[in-house]
């Protein structure tokens, strides 16, 4: 089924509406199928010369190698008939070739799909299903998009699109396990009940380890290390179905639609995510509870429908929902995530001390929270959450990230998929954060054994969430605090020459409190936040002194603030970092301590 081109000057003319279609906003026209969401911004329906077409945008090379396949398919399946479906029709689209090394795969518009209605109104059967299914694999087809959605009854047949993922096999060769899955998942789904497809056709033979997917590699990294790719292949099935399987209790909500979004809606490894945590909230809460959560997230999707210049609100409301399905109760003193994140909104722009102590107060409870969630998911609450940066010392300001950890003596560089998963998540909250990935490489504090090491200045401001004071978690059995000797002379960081920038200023200013703070054995336990490090200041050095500090702490974080990260320091910024860098100078050498090399 094709034909849609009439000839090169017919090529052109599809060419300019179908790049029309995806330049100009609003320029397509609306699917009437309720359950279609395209939030990527992929897919266009236009008019071309009177015909009604389908625009899916890829890259020219992806493109050229679905129609391959559609075509291969159309020869294979040719005059096939099967009970409850007719004569079944494979649509083989034209490849519409456009800037950039794209390409739009241009089909018909074959109206509502068949999963719309319901398999009762289709006067389908399980049986009917699985003798197509069959037929398929039987002519050498293992199509994994042989599902409803991608189904549309157009002609008096049964017309199949969508041929990215499919294989070309031996005649009647067993699918695979993903293949059946798949199959099983959207079959049941139109049906409202688990058809158990994978238990009437024979899985193939598990030959050597098999290619991953995108989603398996994902999870693969969330595993222990040495997992074989059957088991991580097995774990994604069995998450995957517990999480996609009918839920007749939450209808007009589809477990199998809501999964399958998730994977256009959030980023790459929180899509995944997605799938064990709704897994595993299933299995503990059961069905019912679970069908309430589903109805929260069809209505983000349904109320309005999501577009894709919608695509972060609805990522926010999508991963607080989740999350917060997964805290479950909270004590009653902690305010739960969605009143969290509406004041992290209303602090995103605000500048000033007070607001960047408010946000560092709010970004790290809902680090703590988030962090929590992943580990318990994952199974790895041996790790330690541990905060450094700004936001372990209590002022976060507009410029600053969220600077953690997720780490542990087995992981003494980070465990970085998990991080990785919560900068994720913080980013959809709209909180910039870094991992072990960013933490500094110099190795100020050595382990006995080599293998831990710390930055002096990070190992200043190392806590776990909910301790005001110093904290090294897992690190305290590996590393005592610098010696006295050690604080007297400058780090190996501050070696390497100053930077004349309002980053490096609000550096230094801090370091000179830390070491005032961590320099007096008797204050026990040692402050980290800024705030309570300067109340304590007027008790290690004269009135006078605690004044200047507490005045260049609070200056140099103002220009820090000032400063416009994506453009150069103008020469007003230039003056006053040198200004405020001689008063630092003369108050260091007043107090005895060390600094940066100066350049």
């Amino acid at each position: 089924m094709s034909g849609l081109l009439m000839g090169a000057g017919d090529s052109q003319g599809l060419a300019v509406s179908v790049q029309r279609a995806f330049d100009v906003p609003g320029r397509g026209m609306a699917f009437d199928h309720p359950g279609f969401v395209d939030v990527s911004g992929l897919v266009r329906r236009l008019r071309h010369q009177g015909r009604e077409v389908v625009a899916k945008l890829r890259s020219a090379e992806a493109a050229l190698s679905e129609r391959r396949l559609a075509a291969e398919a159309a020869l294979r399946l040719s005059g096939l008939v099967s009970s409850g479906f007719g004569a079944v029709t494979v649509c083989v689209p034209e490849v519409v070739h456009l800037p950039g090394r794209r390409a739009a795969l241009v089909s018909p518009y074959l109206g509502t799909p068949l999963s719309a209605p319901s398999a009762a109104a289709l006067g389908l059967s399980a049986e009917a299903v699985a003798e197509l299914l069959v037929a398929l694999l039987a002519r050498g087809v293992e199509a994994s998009g042989c599902i409803p959605r991608n189904m549309f009854c157009y002609g008096g047949r049964t017309v199949l699109i969508d041929w990215e993922d499919a294989l070309l096999v031996p005649a009647s060769a067993a699918p695979d396990r993903l293949t059946l899955m798949k199959w099983d998942i959207a079959w049941s789904d139109l049906f409202g009940e688990d058809l158990r497809l994978r238990e009437r056709f024979p899985a193939s033979a598990a030959g050597g380890e098999p290619e991953l997917d995108s989603f398996e590699a994902t999870l693969a990294a969330w595993l222990l290390p040495g997992t074989s790719r059957h088991e991580v292949r097995r774990h994604g099935i069995e998450a995957t179905l517990a999480s996609e399987l009918p839920v007749p209790e939450a209808a007009p909500a589809s477990a199998a639609d809501l999964g399958h979004l998730a994977e256009d809606v959030l980023p790459p490894q929180l899509g995944v995510f997605h799938t064990l945590l709704t897994a595993r909230l299933r299995e503990q809460l059961g069905d019912a509870a679970y069908a309430a959560l589903l109805g929260q997230l069809h209505d983000l999707v349904e109320h309005p429908r999501p577009t894709a210049s919608g695509l972060d609100a609805l990522r926010l409301d999508w991963v607080l929902t989740l999350f917060s399905a997964a805290e479950g109760e909270i004590p009653g003193e902690a305010q739960p995530l969605r009143q969290l994140a509406r004041r992290l909104t209303g602090l995103a722009s605000a500048s000033g001390w007070s607001a960047a102590c408010e946000r560092a107060e709010v970004a790290e409870e809902i680090t703590s929270r988030l962090a929590r969630v992943v580990l318990a998911v994952l199974g790895r609450e041996d790790l330690d959450l541990l905060l450094r940066g700004s936001c372990a010392q209590g002022v976060l300001g507009l410029s600053s990230d969220v600077d953690f950890e997720l780490s542990s003596a087995e992981f003494p560089a980070g465990h970085r998929p998990a991080e990785d998963l919560v900068i994720e998540a913080l980013g959809c909250l709209g909180l910039a954060a870094e991992g072990s990935a960013a933490r500094p490489v110099e190795r100020d504090l050595v382990s006995a054994d080599g293998r831990v090491s710390r930055d002096l200045h990070e190992w200043f401001e190392l806590r776990r969430p909910g301790y005001a004071h110093h904290d090294r978690g897992w690190t305290a059995t590996f590393l005592s605090g610098p010696s006295a000797y050690a604080l007297d002379r400058p780090s190996q960081y501050e070696g390497q020459g100053r930077e004349h920038t309002t980053k490096y200023l609000w550096f230094e200013s801090r370091a000179a409190l830390a070491r005032l703070v961590f320099a007096t054995p008797a204050l026990s336990p040692r402050p980290v936040t800024l705030e309570q490090q300067l109340s304590v200041l007027p008790g290690l050095i004269g009135d006078h002194e605690a004044v200047e500090l507490r005045d260049l702490i609070q200056e140099t974080f103002a220009l820090r603030e000032a400063a416009d990260p994506s453009q150069p320091a103008d020469g007003h910024a230039e003056r006053e970092c040198s200004r405020l860098a001689g008063r630092l100078d003369r108050l260091r050498q007043q107090l005895g301590l060390p600094g940066p090399r100066l350049t």
